[in-house]
């Protein structure tokens, strides 16, 4: 028996040690995501370890670095906390975020829990593959995840290694274009880049809208959460479960039907809410690139908010020094101008610039102050390759609508300009020869793709060909279509 019990430990170390001197020397390696957006988690590790006395920490996802200003929170509790920013990426899942904090919380510490109105944030949701980038691979910073979340890393630990490894010999490491990376992060971890307006088509994010119903109130995360309350009560701190703020346009549930939604969520929850879902339903003007992140007057308001909303529960005057901005206008949607040229841009060369050439081929529908291309006239579903227009009856056209190629069997290849700011699901559908996608915007995250289904009945392979030195790789919105990326080099993009 006992040679037996050799044998199988034997065993089990020829077959473990090829992987450990693989991770021993990934790990060696330089942080090859230490600039993108991701990078910025050790650093709010970091701040959450190292505060000295009581703490108020937030947990959550994006909304949190868009939507705090934790030192006009920190003025408003005259120092007596320190506020810790604990909210990167929705992408990390909250469930990671809340067992990461965990072995930081003491004594007179207050918690707020504030995951975005998403059935993947109010989830167990787990991604290992951004763990592992966030965490630069195996880290201390794990040792509080559960066996099932750590064995996952372990899966996942080749494709991570392959593509450090890979980054490292090529001098390639991803270093984004835009907001999105680890040096937009200020002291505190909060964007300290100014977001003048809304950039977002007629003000919201059509393709990510907001329900208050059933799916939210997962059995799993509501059971996660109460242990939490109570691991942290046992510590002496103290939870709040609060809304992230959300788009008011973005919402799709009545009133009535939010109500319900929130005396359910207080029935099953162990802990206070900390201010209803209407206070944080903000007027779109207060938004940046998607329904969860708030422009820079934006996170003034809701860290007003957030003040007011605390200090009325400890039982302080719900007041605040904190002057409030009145909501920047919408970004302009002035007309871009254009000019009919005498023959047709020459495909090679194109650079996105506006162009009409191909506006006759098109229906489109009013939506706003601008036109969306709703669908291809009959007698120019033969085309194979096609320049969507910019301009059309005198407005911009900004966006390309469901199906809206149906019938294009011939279509090879579409190129999609700077104006176009959303692509609805199933956008491409029915083009059973489509090659290829050419986009010229270099920042992904001013034209939002539908959450995950924008390729929904398009053929196999489609590629979606972005920018050389682009974001879409590393951004926010486009994480579901990596898989289909090519880069392309243009000459002049900017």
């Amino acid at each position: 028996m006992k040679k037996r019990i050799i044998k199988l430990i034997a065993l089990l170390l020829i077959t473990l040690a090829p992987f450990g001197a693989f991770v021993m020397i990934t790990e060696c390696l330089s942080d090859s995501f230490e600039k993108t957006y991701l990078g910025g988690f050790d650093e709010k590790y970091d701040r959450l370890y190292s505060a000295e006395g009581k703490k108020i920490v937030f947990i959550g996802g994006s909304s949190l670095p868009f939507g705090l200003r934790s030192d006009l929170i920190e003025a408003e509790f005259g120092g007596e906390y320190t506020i810790v920013n604990y909210g990167l990426y929705a992408t990390l899942g909250t469930k990671l975020m809340m067992d990461t904090a965990r072995k930081s919380i003491g004594e007179g510490d207050i918690i707020i829990l504030c995951p975005e109105l998403n059935s993947q944030t109010y989830s167990l949701y787990f991604n290992p593959e951004a763990t592992l980038q966030a965490m630069n691979g195996f880290s201390s910073m794990q040792s509080s995840l559960d066996g099932e979340d750590k064995l996952s890393l372990a899966y996942n630990y080749y494709k991570y290694a392959f593509d450090k490894i890979g980054y490292t010999l090529g001098g390639d490491a991803p270093d984004p274009y835009g907001i999105y990376r680890a040096d937009s992060l200020d002291e505190y971890g909060e964007i300290a880049i100014e977001r003048e307006n809304n950039i977002m088509n007629n003000g919201f994010d059509s393709n990510m809208t907001v329900y208050t119903d059933e799916s939210l109130l997962n059995g799993e995360f509501v059971s996660f959460v109460n242990d939490f309350v109570e691991y942290a009560e046992s510590k002496g701190a103290t939870v709040y479960f609060n809304y992230s703020p959300t788009n008011c346009l973005s919402i799709r549930s009545s009133k009535n039907a939010r109500a319900e939604f929130e005396e359910k969520l207080s029935s099953v929850l162990e802990c206070d809410l900390l201010g209803t879902i209407e206070d944080y339903l903000i007027d779109e003007r207060y938004f940046y690139d998607t329904n969860f992140h708030l422009n820079s007057a934006g996170a003034i308001y809701f860290s007003n908010m957030v003040a007011l909303s605390l200090k009325e529960k400890l039982g302080m005057e719900a007041t605040t020094s904190i002057s409030v901005p009145e909501p920047p206008a919408l970004e302009s949607d002035e007309v871009v101008d254009v000019e009919q040229g005498d023959a047709l841009v020459e495909f090679d060369k194109y650079l996105g610039e506006p162009n009409i050439d191909y506006a006759d081929c098109f229906i489109y529908e009013l939506s706003g102050s601008n036109y969306t291309l709703v669908g291809v006239k009959d007698e120019h579903k033969g085309m194979r390759e096609v320049i969507l227009p910019s301009v059309y009856n005198g407005k911009n056209v900004t966006a390309v609508g469901e199906n809206a190629f149906y019938g294009c069997s011939e279509l090879e290849y579409i190129h999609i300009g700077k104006t176009y700011k959303s692509l609805s699901k199933s956008s491409f559908a029915g083009c059973v020869s489509l090659k290829g996608v050419y986009f010229y915007e270099m920042d992904g995250n001013r034209l939002l793709p539908s959450a995950d289904d924008l390729l929904l009945g398009a053929p196999n392979g489609l590629k979606l060909f972005i920018p050389e030195g682009s974001n879409y790789e590393s951004g926010y919105t486009w994480v579901n279509y990596a898989g289909a990326f090519e880069i392309f080099e243009r000459e002049g993009l900017k």
